[in-house]
């Protein structure tokens, strides 16, 4: 990489970090007073909410959005901007049907049913921000970007803060989700249009049909693939969910939350810096084997300080920070804390198979993941009805797995685009 595109890098990445790194540590400096207004049946009921929702958002574009920024066209990208939102709007008016099927005639618990009234809204916000990401990103607009996700942390702690003070236990952490997506989408929608490239959405059937064609991939293969990641990262919270009370899946809840904090703090910004650069050395036909290395090498520098006092002291500094009745999820951090640490380093290089065409086989091994991450908690679950030992049996399992996937992206990352092998 040039001197000038080590300082492009650096400029982009460090103003996305800024915006995520205030973001994250609203979050982080709160998190100690949430614990202390909410229980965790109210932290459970979150993040089985978030869980559902999570799943209906790696849907909602049909991933078309991950093809915006490696489109090899200004005028691909537009259409398949507009593809996914109108694929988002599909998508809503899908989960309102569902949403209210369930409530009406399958729905046993009053206060979940109520919160799931509220999905449909946030698939349509959460469509709608993963596409303008997707972008703002591909036009560079990093300032765009971080000003999103200041603003939707900030109202959303806000939000959750004066509903637990006010006494609205109940609903109060989800009108903070709710009012901060919405209100950060709206902001985002007019900054594209004011300050990066904007857009004018129109409806050209012809236009939506070739884009659609041309990156059929991504809904494909992709679209299954994310959904496999998906099932990874929240199979554990399903299954607590199925086989333990609302209260366990808080303290897991908890634990997923704080742990996410500093991980997302810079990882998510790195990857959306990483793929843009990793994409446009590829398409130019360059070896991006070292810049993966780089990458590597910078994540698991940036993750030791993190998941080291976890391992040491994960349930002391839990019960010292969240309070006593949060000690067990700082032993579900100390647990997971390896896995964490993989992850962290995995992350940014998931978008990889993806700009070099090897879906298929990137969907193949996450397969595998999935069937370790089902043995390993059915387990711990069904078999020993243990928490704590099924959190245990995943970290193993998905530690090895992730090993292999780092390995596999490095090893694959030799080809140019110009010359491909698919039998890797």
């Amino acid at each position: 990489m040039a001197a000038s595109e080590h300082k492009e890098y650096y400029r982009n990445l460090i103003t996305l970090v800024t915006g995520s790194a205030f973001a994250q540590l609203i979050s982080l400096a709160l998190s100690p007073v949430f614990s202390r207004i909410y229980t965790p049946h109210e932290f459970g009921l979150l993040a089985v909410f978030m869980s559902i929702l999570s799943a209906l958002s790696v849907i909602v574009c049909l991933r078309y959005e991950f093809a915006i920024i490696p489109a090899r066209t200004g005028k691909d990208a537009f259409h398949l901007l507009e593809l996914c939102f109108y694929s988002t709007l599909l998508t809503t008016i899908l989960t309102l049907i569902g949403v209210t099927i369930y409530n009406l005639f399958i729905s046993t618990n009053t206060v979940l049913s109520k919160w799931f009234w509220f999905l449909p809204f946030m698939v349509l916000i959460n469509g709608s921000y993963q596409a303008m990401l997707s972008w703002a990103n591909r036009h560079k607009s990093y300032k765009v970007i971080s000003r999103y996700r200041i603003t939707n942390s900030v109202i959303t702690n806000i939000i959750i803060l004066g509903a637990g003070l006010a006494g609205f236990i109940s609903m109060g952490l989800l009108a903070g989700f709710v009012s901060g997506g919405a209100v950060a989408a709206i902001m985002l929608y007019f900054n594209i249009q004011k300050q990066s490239e904007p857009f004018k959405l129109g409806f050209n059937l012809a236009a939506l049909k070739n884009v659609a064609k041309k990156y059929e991939a991504f809904p494909k293969v992709n679209l299954w693939q994310s959904i496999a990641d998906m099932l990874l990262i929240n199979g554990v919270i399903y299954f607590l969910t199925a086989f333990f009370s609302p209260a366990v899946v808080g303290l897991y809840g908890l634990t997923m939350r704080v742990l996410q904090a500093p991980f997302n703090l810079i990882g998510y910004s790195m990857g959306q810096v990483f793929i843009q650069d990793a994409a446009h050395q590829y398409n130019e036909g360059k070896n991006i084997q070292p810049i993966i290395k780089k990458s590597i090498q910078r994540s698991a520098f940036i993750a030791i300080p993190i998941v080291l006092p976890l391992i040491l002291a994960g349930p002391q500094l839990f019960a010292f920070v969240f309070g006593e009745q949060w000690r067990q999820s700082g032993e579900y951090a100390q647990i997971l804390a390896p896995w964490f640490f993989l992850d962290f380093i995995r992350t940014p290089l998931g978008q990889i198979p993806i700009i070099m065409g090897k879906q298929k086989r990137q969907f193949t091994i996450t397969i595998a993941g999935n069937i370790l991450m089902v043995i390993s908690l059915l387990i711990g679950g069904f078999y020993f009805n243990k928490p704590l030992l099924m959190v245990t049996l995943f970290t193993a399992l998905q530690s090895v797995y992730l090993i292999y996937v780092i390995y596999w992206i490095y090893r694959i990352s030799v080809v140019t685009s110009d010359i491909r092998d698919d039998s890797m």
